[in-house]
C-alpha cells in the first residue's frame, strides 16, 4: 500500500490547469451536471477539441470519463450557481485526482501484485512498478483530464482478471473483465485496439467465456452506443464523425493511415516524441519478454505484446500522431504498463553469474534513475511542451529547470488559449504554500524519499521472512 500511497501523493501534488483535450471532457461533464444535456453549447468557447452537429456543439472524444466525473463534479459544486474561474479550476483539479490519480495509484499497486503472481523478484517488481508509475510518461498524465492513463488502469485490471495460468479466469472475473474493457472503450475509441488484445485471453475458457466476456462487455458500450444515438444520431456513429478538427476525416478510417517507418522511429527513440529517449528502461521488455516466453510463460507476455504492438501501430498510422502540446507520444500511455509487465521477466530469472545479475540491476538502476529525473523536469516545468518545439527536453524543458522556472502551464480549465500573465494557470502543492521554483518540490522530494525508504525495509523483510523466503517471489 506504500507504493499506492508513495504514487497518489506524487500525482495529485501538481494540477496542470488546462487544454483542449482536458477542457472538452470537462465541459461535457458540466453539460450533464447544469444544463441535463450532451450538448457542451454553454461551455465551448473553451476548446477547439469539438464536434457541431445540427446546430449543438458536443465534445469530440468519448464520454467515459466525462461520465465518471460527473458525480463528483455534482458534489463537489453544490450549492455553486455561477461558478467562477477559480472555482472551476479547483473541480478540474478534484475530477482529475479522483477520476484519473486514484485508478492509476492503483494500477501501480496491481502491477505490483501481479509481477509477483508471476514469479518476479518482490525488489525487482517494486522497482517496475513504480517505474511506470514515476518514471514513464504515466506521471504526467496522472495529472491531466486525458483519458490515456484511466484507459491504462483499467486496461490493467481487466488482464489481471483474466490472466491465468490454468484453463481460464473464473466466470465473475470474466464477466467482470469484459466490463472493464467495455468501460476503457466509453473513455477513449482507441482503447478498443488494448480490449482485443486483451479479451482473447477469454477463448481459453470456451464459448460460454467468450459469452460472458461479452456479458460484461454489454452495459458499458449500451451506454456508450446511446451517448452516440442522442448525440449524433446513430448508435454506431462516433464523435470523430462530427469533429471539426480536420485530422479526422483524413486517412482511411478517422485519422489512420498507413503506419509510416519514420513516425514509427519518432514515437520511439527520436528527440521529438520518443518514448525511449526519456524512459529508455522501458526497452528492458524486449528481452524481458523473451525470458518470459523461455519460463513457459506465454498467454500473459504474449497478450501484453499484441496491447504495445497494436499501440505502436496506431500512433503511426495517425494523421496527427505527433499529439499536439506534449513531450513523448502521449497515445502510447495507455500501452506502458504492459512494457513494465515485460521488462519484469528480467526480474523473475534466476541469473547463475553474480556478475551479471548485479551489472543488470545496477544498469536497470541507472535507467530508472535517469527516467524519474526527465520525468520529475517534464511534469514540473510544463507537460504540455508547445507543439513546435522539435526537442523539448533539450529545448524548453531542461533549460526551463535550470533557470528555475517550474509551473509553465498557461491555459486554463475556462480558457481556449494560453494566457501570458504572470499567474499560471497549473501549479503543485508546494506553490500553495508559498514555496517558489524547485523549491516547491521540496516537499514531494522528502515525501517520496521517505516512502521509498519504507518500501525498501518492508521489501527487505518480506525476504527475510519464511514466507517471503518460500515465495516464487
Amino acid at each position: 500500500m506504500l507504493l499506492f500511497a508513495l504514487c497518489l501523493l506524487s500525482y495529485a501534488y501538481f494540477y496542470q490547469g488546462g487544454g483542449w483535450n482536458q477542457n472538452s471532457r470537462f465541459d461535457l461533464t458540466r453539460a450533464i451536471v447544469e444544463q441535463h444535456s450532451f450538448a457542451i453549447d454553454a461551455y465551448a468557447d473553451n476548446t477547439g477539441d469539438i464536434s457541431a452537429r445540427d446546430g449543438h456543439i458536443y465534445c469530440d472524444k468519448a464520454p467515459g470519463q466525462s461520465l465518471l466525473a460527473a458525480p463528483v463534479y455534482a458534489l463537489f459544486m453544490h450549492g455553486v450557481d455561477e461558478p467562477t474561474a477559480a472555482q472551476l479550476n479547483n473541480a478540474a483539479y478534484v475530477i482529475t485526482v479522483v477520476t484519473v490519480a486514484l485508478p492509476s495509484a492503483a494500477a501501480v499497486w496491481l502491477l505490483f501484485h501481479l509481477l509477483l503472481r508471476w514469479g518476479t523478484r518482490s525488489t525487482w517488481a517494486a522497482a517496475i512498478a513504480l517505474g511506470w508509475g514515476l518514471a514513464s510518461m504515466a506521471w504526467p498524465y496522472a495529472t491531466m483530464l486525458f483519458g490515456h492513463q484511466l484507459v491504462a488502469a483499467l486496461l490493467l485490471l481487466a488482464f489481471a482478471l483474466l490472466v491465468r495460468d490454468d484453463d481460464g479466469p473464473s466466470p465473475w472475473a470474466t464477466v467482470l473483465g469484459g466490463g472493464l474493457l467495455g468501460l476503457a472503450c466509453m473513455v477513449e475509441y482507441q482503447a478498443l485496439l488494448g480490449a482485443m488484445a486483451i479479451g482473447a485471453l477469454a477463448l481459453r475458457g470456451g464459448p460460454r467465456a467468450v459469452l460472458r466476456l461479452g456479458l460484461g462487455a454489454t452495459p458499458p458500450l449500451a451506454l456508450l452506443a446511446f451517448y452516440h444515438w442522442q448525440a449524433f444520431g446513430a448508435p454506431w456513429t462516433l464523435a470523430y464523425e462530427y469533429s471539426t478538427m480536420p485530422f479526422r476525416h483524413q486517412g482511411f478510417f478517422m485519422g489512420l493511415g498507413i503506419p509510416n517507418p519514420h513516425v514509427l522511429e519518432e514515437i520511439t527513440f527520436g528527440p521529438y516524441r520518443g518514448l525511449f529517449h526519456s524512459s529508455p528502461w522501458l526497452l528492458l521488455a524486449v528481452p524481458g519478454a523473451l525470458l518470459w516466453l523461455r519460463k513457459g510463460r506465454v498467454a500473459g507476455p504474449l497478450a501484453a505484446a499484441a496491447v504495445v504492438v497494436l499501440y505502436l501501430w496506431m500512433n503511426a498510422s495517425l494523421v496527427d500522431w505527433q499529439g499536439g502540446w506534449t513531450y513523448g507520444p502521449r497515445f502510447l500511455v495507455p500501452a506502458l504498463p504492459f512494457l513494465a509487465l515485460l521488462v519484469g521477466g528480467l526480474g523473475a530469472e534466476v541469473w547463475h553469474s553474480r556478475l551479471v545479475g548485479g551489472a543488470l540491476a545496477a544498469l536497470m538502476c541507472i535507467a530508472l534513475l535517469f527516467s524519474y529525473g526527465a520525468t520529475l523536469i517534464g511534469t514540473a516545468v510544463n507537460p504540455q511542451t508547445p507543439l513546435g518545439i522539435k526537442r523539448p527536453f533539450a529545448d524548453y524543458l531542461l533549460p526551463q529547470w535550470q533557470a528555475d522556472r517550474i509551473g509553465l502551464v498557461q491555459q486554463g480549465i475556462t480558457m481556449k488559449w494560453p494566457q501570458r500573465t504572470t499567474q499560471p494557470a497549473g501549479w503543485n502543492l508546494g506553490q500553495k504554500f508559498g514555496l517558489t521554483g524547485r523549491a516547491s518540490l521540496a516537499p514531494l522530494l522528502v515525501s517520496q524519499c521517505l516512502v521509498a525508504v519504507l518500501v525498501w525495509i518492508g521489501l527487505t523483510r518480506r525476504s527475510l521472512s519464511p514466507r517471503g523466503a518460500s515465495s516464487p517471489a
